[in-house]
């Protein structure tokens, strides 16, 4: 068990042996020198992941505009008899989740080159393969052009103009499918008033009808692009980092396979009380770097996976427990 006497950092592990308590184990201490490296290794992790929440919002926010384009055929068969409101409603709720894109888009692009400018002048040098990455990315693809410009309409313009269109094709059964297809209008982006500079040129040899899916389809193969190269800048930052917390992960469960590691410490409060304060080691944030280092060939360890794994289904049995434990010691004093 834990000695509630100590002061400072230790390294611990849950162990959960009935389901109304828990019990906490100290492992050994931790010294403020050893405690920052650690602070740093999971600050860097923690960097890591918010770089992975980026590009995984703005996928999910791409996702949610096919999955609702899909299931527009669906309900509008059911809706047929007031068809004009249900599309008009349709559309603007396209429009909606497209606001929702692009500002993800936008955000993933900046954070990145404020990140990797900030690193520039700690030494990195990654900044500038990022903005060659980029400039490849605008200078490749029109939909990449278009749909930074789009972001700025949007905000000085109101919203594009545009519709649900609806037609007919044959299908190989000799049957008439129903299709729909978000479109906005190349004209009234054009008369709009919008400074859209070099852009113009190109945008007056679009269809006037352009087809949404289609643009944004070619936009995010672009994205994923961009957040390929990058994953591996990423992966070199974070590696020692991941490396350092394994081995405390590792060093627990050598002792407590069942357990659930930790880092505590039990402090005094300014109003006298006394509280084991818990640091939760990122298993979920573990596990992602160790499959994006997998699919880049550059995997940490062959049995990192199946330990996360059971750390993670075993913390599940403690998250209830901590809170109960900490208020539980709140009134304990040192021995």
């Amino acid at each position: 068990m834990v000695d509630y006497s100590i002061s400072g950092y230790f390294l611990g592990s849950h162990l959960k042996p009935k389901p109304e308590h828990s019990d906490c184990y100290n492992i050994r201490p931790i010294t403020v020198a050893h405690m920052e490296s650690i602070s740093n290794a999971l600050e860097k992790l923690g960097d890591f992941d918010s770089y992975c929440h980026l590009y995984e919002i703005c996928e999910k926010n791409y996702q949610s505009i096919l999955s609702y384009h899909f299931s527009i055929k669906d309900d509008f068969l059911s809706n047929q008899d007031k068809s004009y409101e249900y599309l008009g409603e349709a559309f603007y709720e396209i429009t909606r989740l497209l606001l929702n894109y692009l500002s993800s888009f936008k955000t993933f692009y900046d954070h990145l080159e404020t990140r990797y400018t900030k690193l520039e002048r700690q030494g990195y040098s990654f900044y500038t393969d990022y903005k060659k990455i980029t400039a490849a990315c605008y200078d490749s693809s029109f939909s990449y052009r278009f749909f930074t410009k789009l972001r700025d309409y949007v905000q000085h313009c109101g919203l594009p103009l545009g519709e649900m269109i609806i037609y007919e094709q044959p299908n190989q059964d000799r049957n008439v499918d129903i299709h729909i297809s978000t479109v906005l209008h190349r004209d009234s982006l054009l008369s709009s008033g919008f400074k859209w500079k070099k852009l113009k040129a190109e945008l007056h040899d679009q269809p006037e009808q352009m087809e949404l899916l289609l643009y944004l389809d070619r936009l995010q193969s672009q994205i994923k692009l961009i957040n390929r190269s990058v994953v591996d800048f990423e992966i070199s930052l974070a590696k020692d980092s991941w490396k350092i917390i394994w081995e405390l992960i590792n060093e627990v469960q050598d002792q407590y396979p069942d357990g659930s590691p930790f880092i505590g410490q039990y402090k005094e409060t300014d109003s006298g009380q006394h509280k084991l304060l818990i640091t939760h080691f990122p298993i979920h944030t573990m596990l992602k770097f160790e499959e994006k280092s997998h699919i880049t060939n550059n995997s940490m360890h062959s049995n990192a996976k199946p330990v996360l794994n059971k750390i993670k289904l075993n913390t599940k049995n403690y998250i209830g427990m901590y809170d109960i434990l900490t208020i539980h010691q709140t009134n304990e004093k040192p021995q």
